[in-house]
């Protein structure tokens, strides 16, 4: 038995008060010799026999009475079978839809004992409870938006809606679905409630060590407005082994790629399981059409491999590249990866070069051309292309003039004193995802240049200038480049010193950046030998910006003679413009976006997520465009947007959300885990999933 008000229980006492009246009564009659009435003496005798009867009754009824009193106050709820169902539960069925979930036993997959199991606890309800039933992904869900009263037509349609489910690979927020099952409002003839949580028991989702965070939740739970239980079963076979080898990720250094243009894609692997693995295949294909085949050797347990492979795409357009390990263990969904790479036929740049800079054989701006595969021509000054880089030179003067949003990314040679429009027009560019790259050169004013473009922190510029250091004339002493840690996509591949000749670039002058704070979110690319910050990184709203300390040509270093000026100008380039083009790659939760240019009539699409239903998307007009978005992609995994689908002009683009890789751990709950949990959280895991504490 419980009670909704136990605090009335303490005026248990009082049901003693009658009986003290009644013995005190009894203990204050004298007896008083009256002679005339001994007559009487036997008949009264009977006569108080039949008083002091009476005297108990009175005294039973009135401490019943007050016991009664006391009882209603508390209001008494009896657990008990002898009357058929417990009428008056309010029972919420959380069920873990999370990657974890696909894991195979002998029969079927842990989320089938989960659906299996939320159908025989339907059953188990009786005429007055009410049920819903709660999806726990990296977003819990509601799949019955209020609580039903149980009969047979509410049962029958939650069973049909649970055949449907399928697990996802999303990462469970069991402590998020507890928490919103606790605070859901229960049904109105409720009495009690109980959350019974259906879930494989893997630690990973739990946060197990957030003891304040959960008991918060215990804390929430108190204080509802029904004695609330939360009961979780455990499903998968704790004591059985597993093997599982995961692909965690696809990875690539350029999203942004040329037709034509052969990239990288590396598969990160691990051994998820406790035994060693076996030799096995990875193959590979784009948009279902196989393209090769990897070898994985055996791997121990915990132990990671990343394996490349070149590819390159022969039509401009999006593609979805997949990676899919050819074998089977207890988890076959994490066996594939994606990844959404573009390839583009064109990239249009940007080069803003000062007013004295003509191009000609010995300009800044020349250097930079030469490295992008510009040729001059015989009978013009105009430059010819043969790279899938296309720059257009413009001086500083004619910047007002330009439409910053047809390129890809700018290129500053070598940075004059900037007007504070101008350095308005670059800092718009930026923020709405252009790539900019500042070269400075002895142009540049420091002054100018941390009040404009730094603005304490605000501003695009990464570092504070200092005043340049060094002779550019004098050619004994210089600063070497410290070949860069391959940690950061834009210098991947410059600190390969025996390919590359990063070791022996020479700076004899360059400008001096100020030390960025530990948690200032600046990267720095390039470093001298002596420590000193030759180029440094920044994200500014959507798009990027480099700063480096000498200009693109040979007036301050030999930089433009070494081999690895090309590759550094086309990683750096191909870095900065990845943020003009739609990202493809998303973390859950990030916006899904798609521009085009405005047609004759208003354009629909659908998408298609990973699971469920197409969503129809309606755009937002611009003046020149017109944007598709959807901002509810928490769900991981593929993603198809078709813009105007069954008509001439259909256009079908992929998106990828990304997974959490440590959801293919399947390393259950221990015991302590368990113990944290009930102690902080008041959880109590048993079999019996409407069982309520004893008192």
């Amino acid at each position: 038995m419980s009670f909704l008000s136990g605090i009335f229980l303490w005026a248990l006492p009082l049901v003693a008060v009658p009986v003290l009246i009644h013995l005190f009564n009894r203990r204050r009659r004298e007896v008083v010799q009256w002679g005339a009435m001994q007559f009487l003496s036997d008949s009264l005798t009977k006569k108080r026999r039949i008083m002091r009867v009476d005297d108990l009754i009175l005294m039973v009824l009135r401490a019943l009475a007050i016991l009664m009193i006391v009882a209603a106050l508390a209001q008494p709820m009896v657990q008990s079978q002898w009357f058929g169902s417990a009428a008056g539960r309010d029972v919420v069925i959380v069920i873990d839809t999370s990657l974890s979930m696909s894991r195979e036993l002998d029969q079927g997959t842990v989320f089938d004992r989960a659906i299996e199991r939320a159908n025989d606890l339907l059953a188990e309800l009786g005429e007055g409870d009410s049920v819903r039933v709660l999806l726990a992904g990296n977003r819990p869900r509601w799949l019955t938006s209020s609580a039903a009263v149980v009969d047979s037509g509410t049962t029958e349609q939650l069973q049909h809606a649970l055949s449907e489910l399928e697990p996802t690979l999303a990462t469970a927020d069991l402590f998020s679905a507890v928490q919103m099952a606790a605070d859901a409002v229960p049904a109105s003839s409720a009495t009690s409630r109980t959350i019974a949580v259906l879930t494989d028991g893997c630690r990973h989702g739990w946060q197990s060590d957030a003891t304040a965070a959960w008991t918060g939740v215990e804390r929430l739970i108190e204080q509802t407005a029904i004695p609330t239980v939360v009961n979780v079963l455990e499903l998968a076979d704790v004591d059985t082994e597993w093997t599982n080898l995961s692909v965690d990720q696809l990875q690539t250094s350029r999203k942004l790629v040329g037709v034509n243009d052969e990239f990288t894609v590396r598969a990160v692997l691990t051994n998820r399981g406790p035994q060693p693995t076996a030799a096995m295949l990875l193959k590979w294909e784009s948009d279902g059409e196989p393209l090769g085949v990897s070898s994985i050797d055996p791997l121990e347990s915990g132990q990671s491999v990343t394996i490349p492979f070149q590819h390159e795409i022969e039509e401009a357009g999006v593609s979805s590249i997949q990676c899919l390990i050819d074998g089977s263990d207890n988890l076959n969904a994490d066996n594939v990866g994606s990844l959404v790479v573009e390839a583009v036929e064109r990239v249009p740049l940007l080069i803003l070069r000062p007013e004295d800079d003509e191009i000609n054989g010995r300009s800044e701006s020349s250097y930079l051309l030469a490295a992008l595969g510009q040729v001059q021509s015989i009978d013009d000054d105009e430059q010819q292309a043969i790279s899938v880089f296309q720059p257009t030179v413009a001086r500083f003067d004619e910047l007002d003039t330009l439409t910053l949003s047809d390129y890809y990314a700018v290129v500053l040679a070598d940075v004059p004193k900037l007007s504070e429009e101008t350095t308005e027009q670059l800092s718009d560019y930026v923020r709405s995802g252009g790539g900019l790259w500042i070269a400075l050169g002895e142009q540049a004013d420091a002054e100018t240049y941390n009040t404009l473009l730094h603005q304490e922190g605000q501003g695009i510029a990464p570092l504070l200038l200092e005043e340049p250091t060094g002779d550019a004339n004098d050619r004994d002493n210089f600063d070497l480049v410290h070949p860069p840690e391959a940690e950061h996509v834009a210098t991947e591949l410059l600190g390969d010193t025996q390919r590359l000749d990063v070791d022996e670039v020479k700076i004899y002058r360059r400008h001096q950046f100020r030390n960025p704070g530990s948690d200032s979110g600046i990267s720095v690319l390039l470093r001298s030998d002596r420590g000193a910050i030759l180029a440094a990184e920044k994200y500014s709203g959507a798009g990027r910006v480099i700063a480096q300390c000498m200009p693109v040509g040979l007036s301050w270093s030999n930089l433009p003679l070494c081999q690895v000026y090309v590759p550094m100008v086309h990683e750096w380039l191909w870095y900065l413009s990845e943020p003009a083009v739609a990202k493809r790659n998303l973390q859950p939760g990030e916006p899904l976006l798609f521009s085009q240019d405005v047609g004759q009539k208003e354009s629909k699409a659908l998408l298609q997520p990973p699971v469920g239903e197409p969503i129809e998307l309606l755009p937002e007009l611009t003046d020149r465009h017109e944007v598709f978005e959807y901002h509810r992609a928490f769900l991981p995994g593929n993603y198809l947007l078709t813009v105007n689908p069954g008509a001439n002009s259909e256009v079908q683009v992929p998106f990828h959300v990304q997974r959490d890789a440590a959801e293919s751990d399947l390393t259950p709950l221990d015991e302590p885990q368990h113990a944290l949990l009930a102690q902080a959280g008041g959880l109590r895991f048993t079999e019996e999933l409407l069982s309520v504490p004893a008192g």
